[in-house]
């Protein structure tokens, strides 16, 4: 066995390509949560990044029903077309046009995914080879670089620190080095959202250079204050959308969501993902068509906008009153909150989130995990705890940093 950074031990005759892989921090941060479990202290959960608002209990039911009374129908248990149900296709279509987006032909330019992670995988592969160079904007997200190193890309870096911002000549530059940019809109960890400039500068670059725009839109529908931009408005030929049902209706476990794009990519996209899972899971397809054709999205989304954006609120409060030092932007969309605590810090962010969980419970992400520039950051969630919570994990920090 040898050693190797970041992953630990190689055993023999494991690829280089697997270890090259980024490890996920929901392994070691987990490892944070079973350790306070087993010491049966209370712990603050800033570190999550699923929804913490399960879906409507009537979809549910509703789905309890449709499987009881096909239970004998042999086509619940057969596979599906790689491209997804054809009636999920359409309503995923509609959706994506009541959202602003141009719709897409729901046969042709859609297809239902096992997750968004299995659509930005797919999509990449399609439109890139092996050691093509990717451009993402860090802080990114950080599976783009576990995708991106198991299918042989080459990371492109433009930084959007200090101030959380990329200017026109920052975008230009990096569409002229890539095959194909990545960008989350809105953005984890930051929550910042393209603005309509911005989605029609991006669109424009990729027509003309001929560089494929992969939208990651996994929170297109939790959006408080900012506007919903598409660049796949101004650009079809080269921009293709990917989506999730983990954030909304909030089913991260049951792995569904969707590309959209022309129908040239499309079929590329179907192609390759008939290689890694052939079909989403039935149960889930029929889940999120009778959420969007049912009308149960029309009464529970208000809801949980609502609370999300009581949470956000709050939890900008606490930081602004109780870490008077930190610099952060407040979200206008999304679920997380990216702070500088670089006048508080004297350690690494990944050193101190573990021993802030370790002796406080407090559990957050370090920015050294969302790519270069990150030392002094780290990323809260609101997506889990209640507002009085979050503003208890902040006295929490702010106690700890001034002793």
């Amino acid at each position: 066995m040898v050693y190797c950074k970041g992953v630990g031990l190689m055993a023999a005759g494991i690829s280089h390509r697997v270890y090259s892989i980024m490890p996920s921090p929901t392994m070691w941060i987990q490892d944070l949560v079973s350790m306070l479990k087993r010491s049966g202290r209370d712990y603050y959960s800033l570190h999550v990044g699923q929804p913490g608002i399960p879906p409507p209990r009537e979809i549910v039911d509703r789905l309890s029903r449709i499987l009881a009374e096909r239970g004998g129908d042999i086509s619940l248990y057969t596979y599906t077309s790689p491209r997804g149900v054809p009636e999920l296709r359409e309503a995923v279509a509609e959706d994506l046009a009541s959202l602003g987006r141009a719709k897409p032909d729901p046969l042709g330019g859609v297809v239902i995914t096992t997750g968004g992670i299995e659509g930005l995988f797919a999509s990449i592969a399609s439109v890139t080879d092996p050691g093509d160079p990717v451009g993402i904007v860090t802080p990114a997200y950080f599976h783009f670089y576990s995708i991106l190193g198991l299918l042989g890309n080459r990371v492109v870096e433009i930084s959007s620190y200090p101030d959380l911002f990329v200017t026109h000549d920052s975008w230009a530059d990096l569409f002229s080095r890539v095959r194909a940019v990545i960008v989350a809109n809105p953005d984890n960890p930051t929550g910042r959202t393209l603005d309509r400039d911005e989605a029609r500068l991006l669109a424009d670059l990729a027509c003309d250079k001929r560089v494929y725009l992969i939208h990651d839109v996994a929170y297109s529908t939790l959006y408080y204050e900012a506007s919903r931009e598409w660049p796949e408005n101004y650009c079809e030929e080269y921009v293709i959308t990917v989506g999730t049902f983990s954030k909304d209706p909030g089913i991260p476990g049951w792995r569904l969501g969707f590309i959209a794009s022309n129908e040239d990519l499309a079929n590329a996209i179907a192609h390759a993902r008939e290689a890694t899972s052939y079909n989403a899971p039935v149960p889930s397809q029929i889940l999120i068509l009778e959420y969007l054709r049912g009308r149960y999205r029309e009464k529970f989304l208000p809801k949980v906008i609502e609370e999300y954006r009581s949470r956000r609120d709050i939890l900008s409060k606490a930081i602004e009153e109780l870490l008077p030092n930190a610099r952060f932007r407040k979200p206008g969309a999304g679920i997380f909150i990216y702070i500088d605590l670089s006048k508080y810090l004297k350690t690494s962010s990944d050193e101190w989130v573990r021993k802030i969980a370790i002796d406080s419970g407090v559990i957050a992400v370090p920015g050294t995990l969302f790519g270069s520039g990150g030392e002094k950051w780290v990323r809260f969630s609101f997506a889990w705890e209640p507002g009085e919570r979050l503003w208890r994990a902040i006295e929490v920090i702010a106690s700890k940093l001034r002793s």
